[in-house]
């Protein structure tokens, strides 16, 4: 007979009280104000913390559990936009946030673990085997949400949450309940099975979750709810070809890995292949569907997203779920300080020896005195940020209030037209020909995300900056964060365009990246997001240089911050 071991925290007695009558807890949970998220999270987590610890009935626990699994959905939707979307580090109250967050799922588990786990001390293994069922699924539901909150704020997930994932799909396995349909766990609606989650939880996995931008694999698990059971577990390990194809070891406690090229393993009881070959030709399908000028909307993706972010989505799907490249370079430990800055306009700051960015008309105005003219995108920043930089957010042991701002830890700071450009000193950790791994300890004003780009300067090479974009980032504990940036160029040169159509030139900053001639690699303009697109003419201006016309000829690469243009001259 299977026996399924999970951790489970210790019986003892609460100093919080919990209503243990089903009839009660309802109509308690029915007076509790959701619309206060915070406070409501509260009351429930000192709930379930109670429920868990004490011995109940089996089918009462079950049935109390299903109770909570509403109310955990309600609050759960209302607190994440406080930290979903906030830069890196965290605050420490936003982390907290988030971690709290992380363990009222990880109550739930544990309630729906003790419903197994009474089952079986009360010996109701075979009577009671729809509620198994569904305990085993709610289970897996909710460390699936441990590992969702974790991969959302680029925390690591907790030590063996993973392990617990494999072994109850195995034990569901051999009592042969992967297929059994019931009600999906709010807020979704439907039926599911315990094997549709299960593979929904491997993909989210295999979709490189701390490189995705932020809040991106609520998307993508989103996306999985509707089509993830276009992906199988097979036990025979003979795929066809490996592109799309994973390796899954039951007993590990961590996601499936690429199916490699060329096996070297004996097949063991605990090996499984996840097969997402249809679902990639599915992926594949509306990326050409949205390539084609359909709507995203109409495509039934299970998602609301805007045309342009669906398909950078589906297109990092089918880079995740594909054939992996392998690392063409082994990374060197190395250890030793470089400096960051992030964001377009700080970089054209630096690297054009710290003077704030003027268009090229007025450089050329003649001023009365020593004050300079603000270009309107600056007048208009420092007002955005007047009416936003007091965020209010939820305090989980205090009453809302706002945030006193973090002290200022950079290595450099500079005052340009009422703007902040700051530099931040990071450790490097390794590194390779294209790319650093850094670690940051203590506060810092340089907040980042993925995709942000972001100006380097090595310690050894004062003067110069080089531009990257950040890959992945996580934080493992409060004020540390580890993140890969990809390097772009090693020089870049600071410059200013403006669409040649048109009566008026309004400049812009931007980054001329020089060719690498070894990689053979053109010259690229680094600009802001969604200003130009393939086949503008600009003027570019560059200093100690005459104003000349290029042309944008292909996109090169492109985040949500940033797009990276092949151009060259035009003859006139």
């Amino acid at each position: 007979m299977p026996v399924l071991n999970l951790s489970m925290p210790t019986k003892r007695v609460s100093a919080w009280m919990a209503e243990t009558d089903p009839k009660y807890a309802r109509a308690w949970l029915a007076t509790l104000p959701l619309a206060d998220s915070a406070e409501s999270a509260r009351e429930i987590y000192q709930a379930l913390y109670t429920l868990n610890r004490q011995e109940l009935d089996a089918a009462c626990r079950f049935e109390l559990m299903e109770l909570y699994t509403r109310p955990i959905a309600t609050v759960t939707a209302a607190l994440e936009p406080y930290f979903a979307r906030a830069a890196l580090p965290l605050t420490p109250k936003k982390r907290q946030l988030a971690e709290f967050i992380r363990q009222l799922h990880m109550e739930m588990a544990y309630g729906y673990k003790g419903c197994l786990q009474d089952f079986e001390k009360q010996r109701l293994r075979w009577t009671k085997k729809s509620l198994r069922i569904t305990s085993l699924e709610r289970a897996l539901h909710y460390l699936g949400e441990v590992l969702l909150h974790s991969y959302q704020v680029y925390m690591p997930f907790p030590t063996s949450t993973w392990r617990e994932i494999h072994a109850i799909y195995r034990y569901a396995a051999e009592q042969n309940m992967t297929a059994e349909v019931i009600d999906a766990p709010p807020p979704e609606t439907g039926k599911t099975t315990l094997a549709h989650d299960y593979v929904r939880i491997l993909l989210l996995g295999l979709s490189n979750p701390y490189q995705l931008p932020q809040n991106e694999c609520r998307y993508v698990q989103r996306f999985l709810q509707h089509w993830g059971a276009k992906a199988v577990l097979r036990n025979n390990l003979e795929p066809p070809h490996p592109g799309g194809h994973f390796l899954l070891d039951l007993s590990s406690d961590s996601a499936p890995v690429p199916f490699p090229r060329e096996p070297r393993f004996k097949p063991e009881q605990d090996l499984r292949l996840l097969d997402a070959s249809e679902l990639l030709q599915t992926v594949q399908f509306f990326i050409q569907r949205l390539k084609n000028g359909d709507r995203a909307r109409s495509l039934s993706l299970g998602i609301d997203c805007l045309d342009s972010v669906c398909l950078e989505m589906l297109q990092r799907m089918l880079k995740s779920w594909g054939l992996t490249p392998r690392r063409q370079y082994s990374r060197i430990q190395r250890s030793g300080p470089v400096f960051l800055c992030a964001g377009l306009s700080a970089i054209h700051f630096f690297c054009s020896g710290q003077k704030p960015f003027m268009p090229p008309e007025a450089n050329r105005r003649e001023l009365s005195d020593e004050k300079f003219i603000l270009p309107t995108h600056i007048e208009q920043d420092i007002a955005r940020e007047a009416d936003n930089q007091d965020e209010e957010f939820i305090a989980l042991d205090e009453p809302v209030e706002k945030e006193s701002p973090r002290p200022a830890v950079t290595a450099e700071s500079y005052k340009v037209s009422g703007e902040m450009m700051h530099i931040d000193r990071w450790q490097i950790k390794d590194t390779a020909p294209r790319g650093l791994q850094l670690i940051r300890r203590g506060g810092s004003h340089t907040y980042l995300r993925v995709g942000d780009v972001v100006g380097v300067q090595q310690m050894d090479d004062v003067g110069r900056w080089g531009a990257g974009v950040v890959r992945w980032m996580k934080s493992p504990e409060t004020d540390k964060l580890e993140m890969g940036v990809e390097l772009l160029s090693s020089n870049i040169h600071a410059a200013a365009v403006a669409l040649a159509r048109g009566a008026t030139r309004e400049y812009k900053p931007v980054l001329i990246l020089p060719a690498i001639e070894a990689l053979h690699q053109p010259a690229t303009l680094l600009v802001a997001r969604g200003l130009f697109t393939t086949g503008n003419d600009l003027w570019l201006a560059e200093e100690a240089a005459d104003i000349r016309i290029v042309r944008l000829l292909q996109r090169f690469e492109h985040t949500s911050m940033f797009e990276l243009f092949v151009f060259a001259d035009v003859l006139t």
